[in-house]
């Protein structure tokens, strides 16, 4: 297996989704190019961690971009690769989240009941909504407070 590493500066980082996504588009491409199959199409699975709406999985280079994961659900689907028995994938790193295998027939939004499919908790997020405003301490906001997204994945 062929890997590389690509920094990401701090400008692109911090700016807009668009600039972040051409900067990976731009990377991809530089890797497809050194290991001359630019040419190839290829079917890539990618794994992004943070909020985002998806609106679009092929545009760049030949590459089938068959899923756009997040860390939780990647974490389970690389464990259930080699061992198919795997339920659960929990990340606990800068945040936490947890996703799990359920039931069709338990899943309220969506019609059918026959078949299996991956929940992402997002438990990060639990509290967003003002359900833990009681339970919080001074501490807690004072953290909060300091983050990057105030009031967000308390």
């Amino acid at each position: 297996m062929e890997s590389e590493i690509y920094d990401t500066p701090e400008d692109i980082i911090h700016g807009s989704g668009t600039r972040l996504f051409d900067h990976v588009a731009e990377c991809l491409g530089d890797f497809m190019e050194k290991h001359d199959i630019k040419d190839k199409r290829l079917p890539v699975g990618f794994t992004f961690s943070f909020p985002c709406q998806q609106t679009k999985l092929d545009e760049d280079y030949e590459a089938d971009i068959m899923a756009v994961v997040n860390d939780t659900v990647g974490t389970m689907m690389t464990c259930g690769f080699d061992d198919q028995r795997c339920e659960v994938g929990i990340i606990i790193g800068t945040g936490t989240n947890a996703c799990y295998m359920e039931e069709l027939r338990h899943i309220e939004l969506l019609e059918g009941d026959e078949g299996r499919m991956c929940m992402n908790t997002e438990w990060g997020a639990f509290g967003d909504d003002g359900r833990l405003e009681d339970l919080r301490t001074e501490f807690d906001r004072e953290i909060d407070r300091g983050s990057l997204n105030p009031g967000r994945q308390l």
